[in-house]
């Protein structure tokens, strides 16, 4: 198994990725204005060891798919997977370009998106699950992962006001 097809690949990229932010948020969020169109980036989250808390339960939740993927030979679970983490990729080069400054994860973004890509072809070639197995897979992850991302926002910001009380 070459790497480009591995299920362990994700993980990585994954890591790479946010240790750009957990190095780069807490003082680009003291020097910037984090708000873009109402929301605020990063959760507002200021705090490198919150914020790690945040990456950490994402990285169990990509080496656990990873796991089961590997075990029961499912690319599709990896494939699915990565579109979501590919998508937040992109947001990132978008949030540069409204902000038009260095938004903490664009660079990342920027190595990544050929390599994920690259990525993503190389496993739906080894994916043959019919179509109905795709949708349904696809809407369950982008729930998972929209869902998993409000409550991560939501307890990094809970632990943040505690600590800060």
């Amino acid at each position: 198994m070459t790497i480009w097809v591995s299920y362990w690949l994700l993980p990585l990229l994954f890591m790479f990725h946010d240790f750009e932010e957990l190095v780069f948020v807490p003082h680009w969020l003291q020097k910037n204005n984090p708000n873009i169109y109402g929301r605020t980036l990063f959760g507002g989250v200021d705090r490198s060891d919150i914020l790690s808390a945040g990456i950490w339960e994402e990285f169990c939740i990509y080496i656990a798919l990873s796991a089961i993927a590997y075990w029961i030979n499912y690319p599709l679970l990896i494939v699915t997977a990565t579109i979501p983490y590919f998508l937040h990729l992109i947001m990132h080069i978008v949030f540069s370009l409204i902000k038009r400054t260095y938004v903490p994860g664009v660079v990342t973004a920027i190595v990544e998106i050929p390599v994920t890509i690259a990525y993503l072809l190389n496993l739906i070639k080894l994916t043959h699950s019919p179509l109905w197995q795709w949708i349904v897979v696809i809407f369950i992850m982008f729930v998972f992962f929209i869902g998993n991302l409000k409550l991560i926002h939501w307890l990094m910001a809970k632990v943040a006001g505690k600590l800060s009380a």
